[in-house]
């Protein structure tokens, strides 16, 4: 599936494009398209009808995914709209065949499962919660409505089931494992001759390009943009506004002096002579004149942080000299605390009784306990006061707003002008892209939802990140367009240039591979004749990174020589011819980590993905298939 666009892409970031690109596709475009008519149907699956409309609206949203993994501008290998418009065919045909499978099987998705699965998307959630309304606008500004959505997501969660029940019964024997193993340690030797794509001296007629312009006008149009007006509230403007006098500032620090003052750490070193809390009273008296007796060294001049590493019971501390670091109240036990913040800086304390022992305390440094002065503390203060006074306000303005907003639902400026606030207006911005207060996400959304893009009314008021509330209305509308062909001229001379230059470097390429296969040429001798140096790229696996992932995964796929080198050719992503020289297959030794559980389990997930693909391919090849090729359509 999607093989074409595969061809055209490289690369494990082009595969992981496709996969998020083709993995929710079917949650977008698998039902109940609108319109019908007498146009011919697209295809004809079972009886029912793909109709050209269904195919075209499929086809818009994948692009429009496209457009957004891209920024906006496709690379010239997504340029063919024929190519992938047969491909949006193809899988709609494929989920077509597998939701009558799947019924028939009797696979179900109740509605409290479902509602389940909605309200656990995060597009749906605001501050982590389900917000209805939110529900309702993120779909409206997509064009659907939630019955709609929720069957179309009911069916998506139906093929999951289905796709769960093949992954959990895959299993692997031994005897493939090893298999596995010797094809994923396998190394081949290679060597390649590349045709470059020559797209710079293609020439392309104005002729050229205005008819391109013309047949594939699709791939030109602007989305549709609009302009809105909106009020902003953010805290930091409310805050600027704000108001404070002198005796406000002055108050709130008199109120909060003690909070402002920083707490008091004391830097000390003490010796404990322990003492149990059962001694007897001999004992007690004997730790008392042991610690009396260093009070008195101490005195004489003995150093007090030896004297600790000497006699201190205290273990975490003795061999640092008795050292507590800094202490704060509330550390220490009270008769402790009350000793050492009675102190003065250098003074060891008397001897001193807790529930651990003696102990004699020598204080080092005082550190903090001041209190800022007002002059000092005052833009604190009045920032605080202005952010209080701010939130009070602009939640009042917020509700005030939306009331207005409400109330007159036309214009937004009976709500401006009350209220004292200014209207903005945004530049142009789609659905998918903007700029400005237009690069959320919400606001993009809401702008496009039913009441403000068709009915013409304001919106609700939007909490935005930062503090910001927002109310929008619509100011313009520019319905889809096709851009002019000038500002895709450009655009356009690249793609037929790359499109010529790969057409040219193929013919060549497939000539000369010709050459080899049937004339008997090495490519050696192609590389004489054309001045194209070979690549020795040597014995190589499958998951190096030292070639295009395209060559290398055709390099695997090439038959085992038998004495004599074979040859391929491959088209790249950019347009570029290769040629392949496989000369020799030798499998390396498998590591212990490849023989063990992670094998297994790549390998089962390996083979669950073939038979849920063997599946598919099954049920269309069985189903009763009428397609209209997409060329026949335009």
């Amino acid at each position: 599936m999607l093989q074409s666009i595969r061809d055209k892409t490289s690369g494990w970031i082009a595969y992981l494009i496709i996969g998020l690109i083709s993995i929710p596709f079917a949650l977008w475009g698998i039902n109940s398209y609108l319109g019908g008519g007498e146009q011919q149907p697209a295809a004809i699956v079972n009886g029912e009808e793909i109709t050209q409309r269904q195919l075209d609206y499929a086809y818009a949203r994948y692009r429009e995914r496209l457009n957004s993994v891209f920024g906006g501008s496709l690379p010239a290998a997504f340029g063919d709209e024929i190519i992938l418009k047969e491909q949006v065919l193809t899988q709609l045909i494929e989920e077509r065949v597998l939701l009558e499978h799947i019924a028939d099987q009797g696979f179900r998705v109740g509605d409290a499962k479902l509602f389940e699965n909605i309200k656990a998307m995060a597009a749906f959630q605001e501050n982590g919660v389900f917000n209805q309304q939110l529900y309702r606008d993120q779909l409206a500004s997509q064009g659907y409505n939630p019955a709609l959505f929720e069957q179309e997501l009911r069916q998506s969660t139906e093929m999951q089931q289905l796709n769960q029940a093949i992954n959990s019964t895959a299993f692997s024997v031994p005897v493939q494992l090893q298999r596995y193993n010797e094809l994923q340690n396998q190394a081949r030797q290679l060597r390649i001759l590349t045709i470059e794509n020559a797209a710079e001296t293609v020439a392309v007629t104005d002729e050229a390009i205005t008819d391109y312009y013309n047949q594939q006008s699709s791939l030109f149009m602007e989305p549709d943009r609009v302009k809105v007006d909106y009020i902003e509230l953010s805290l930091d403007s409310v805050k600027q506004a704000v108001e404070l006098d002198e005796e406000q500032v002055l108050q709130r620090y008199e109120q909060f002096a003690d909070q402002l003052t920083t707490p008091e750490y004391r830097t000390a070193s003490h010796i404990l002579i322990s003492v149990s809390s059962d001694a007897s009273q001999e004992q007690e008296i004997e730790a008392k004149d042991k610690i009396s007796a260093l009070k008195s060294r101490i005195q004489g001049g003995e150093d007090f942080a030896k004297l600790a590493k000497e006699f201190s019971d205290d273990p975490g501390s003795a061999e640092e000299g008795g050292d507590l670091g800094e202490v704060e109240r509330g550390m220490m036990v009270k008769p402790f605390e009350t000793a050492l913040f009675n102190l003065q800086v250098d003074e060891v304390s008397e001897p001193v009784k807790t529930q651990f022992g003696w102990h004699l305390i020598k204080l080092h440094e005082i550190a903090g306990g001041d209190t800022p002065s007002f002059a000092m503390a005052k833009a604190e203060i009045e920032e605080e006061l202005r952010t209080e006074l701010a939130e009070s306000q602009i939640y009042d303005l917020a509700e005030n707003l939306a009331n207005l907003g409400y109330e007159q639902p036309d214009s937004l400026l009976p709500a401006a002008e009350q209220l004292g606030l200014t209207i903005n207006t945004s530049d142009w911005f789609s659905r998918n892209q903007g700029s400005g207060i237009a690069e959320d996400n919400k606001i993009r959304q809401v702008a496009f939802s039913d009441d403000v893009l068709n009915q013409n009314r304001n919106s609700e008021t939007l909490e935005l990140e930062d503090n910001r509330i927002v109310i929008m209305h619509l100011n313009s509308h520019k319905p889809a367009e096709r851009k002019p062909l000038e500002l895709v001229r450009e655009e356009i001379a690249t793609s037929l240039k790359n499109k010529e230059g790969r057409a040219q470097a193929m013919e060549k390429g497939k000539n000369l591979l010709k050459a080899i296969q049937q004339q008997g040429k090495s490519l050696d001798n192609i590389a004489e004749e054309t001045g194209i140096a070979v690549v020795e790229v040597g014995y190589i696996q499958r998951t190096s990174s030292a070639l295009d992932r395209d060559v290398l995964n055709a390099a695997f796929t090439m038959a085992k020589p038998d004495g004599q080198a074979v040859f391929e050719g491959l088209s790249e992503t950019d347009g570029d011819y290769t040629l392949i020289e496989l000369s020799d297959v030798k499998v390396e030794v498998a590591s212990e980590k490849s023989e063990g559980e992670e094998s297994f389990k790549v390998l089962n997930d390996a083979l669950a993905n073939f038979e849920y693909q063997a599946l598919i391919r099954s049920l269309t090849a069985k189903a009763d298939i009428s397609r209209t090729p997409v060329a026949e359509l335009q």
